[in-house]
Formats: C-alpha cells, structure tokens, sequence
C-alpha cells in the first residue's frame, strides 16, 4: 500500500530529526519502517547525510574553539597587565618605605589596599552549543492533535476490569 505525501513527508522529518540525534540511519530505518535507501535519498535532498552533518558541527566546532582561545588570550593579557601595574606598584611603594615618614607608609597602605587581587589563569571550556535545526523541534509523536488524544473511549458501563 503507497503511503501519502504527507505521511512521507512526516517520516521524513522525523528521520531527520533522529538522525541528527545521533541515531544510525538503520536504527532510523527500523523505527520507522522505511527503507534505507529511500532515508539515502531524503538526506541527500534535505541536506541531512552524516558527511553534511559532520560539516556543521566541524564549522561550529572550530568556531567555538577560535572564541574560546580569543577569551584566553584576554585573559592573559589583563593578568599581564595587571603583573605590570603591581610592578610599579611595589616600586613605589618601596621608595615611600625608603623615606620611613608616618604619611609614606600610610600612602603604601592605600595604595596596597586598593589593588585588585589577582586570580587564577584556568584554561578555557569548550562547550558545543545545542543544534538549533533540532533543540526547538520534538518528535511528531510529540505533537498536540488538538483535545483527547485517545484513540478510542470507552464508556464506564463498556469497561470489565475481570
């Protein structure tokens, strides 16, 4: 029996949905009832296959990647920075304790107290974001068919627990 153009184009999109859930085309297969060679077509024309599919995460990936080391590198460079003015920090403050006067160590104390506290350098975390073409979509069997969603009723006198 041929299946309708809508029924195809729902199992299509259920098998693009799972496959970029990371499920195997004959898993996808299986499930669905639909044979591996037509789900070869559809990701072909839908643009789903695993080497289009590889594509994507290697492009968000590597992005991900360029950021994360561009927010490293700021890192570094605001804890050089702030190495260096600690440097002519504690230069001054050393001139001021050469002096000895009660007005230079209470100029060291100020200038001690309000340096900001350094920490530590932690490399950066790689986080692969969620594929937008599939964290807003759930499945078809998901979806709200409007009311009861029962098949059938059946009326308290129709039921026998026995």
């Amino acid at each position: 029996m041929a299946r309708s153009g809508s029924e195809l184009m729902g199992l299509a999109f259920e098998a693009e949905r799972l496959v970029r859930l990371g499920e195997s085309r004959a898993e996808v297969s299986r499930r669905l009832g639909v044979h591996v060679s037509t789900l070869s077509q559809w990701a072909l024309r839908g643009g789903w296959r695993k080497k289009d599919l590889d594509m994507e995460r290697t492009v968000a990936s590597t992005r991900a990647t360029i950021l994360a080391i561009r927010e490293g590198n700021s890192r570094v460079d605001r804890r050089n920075a702030l190495r260096g003015r600690l440097a002519e920090v504690w230069q001054e403050a050393l001139e001021l304790l050469a002096e000895g006067s009660e007005a230079s160590l209470d100029r060291v104390m100020c200038m001690v107290g309000g340096m900001e506290q350094q920490g530590r350098l932690e490399p950066p975390k790689v986080v692969m974001p969620v594929d937008p073409l599939v964290a807003k979509i759930g499945s078809l069997g998901d979806a709200d068919l409007g009311g009861d969603r029962t098949i059938y009723q059946l009326d308290e006198e129709d039921y026998d627990p026995d």
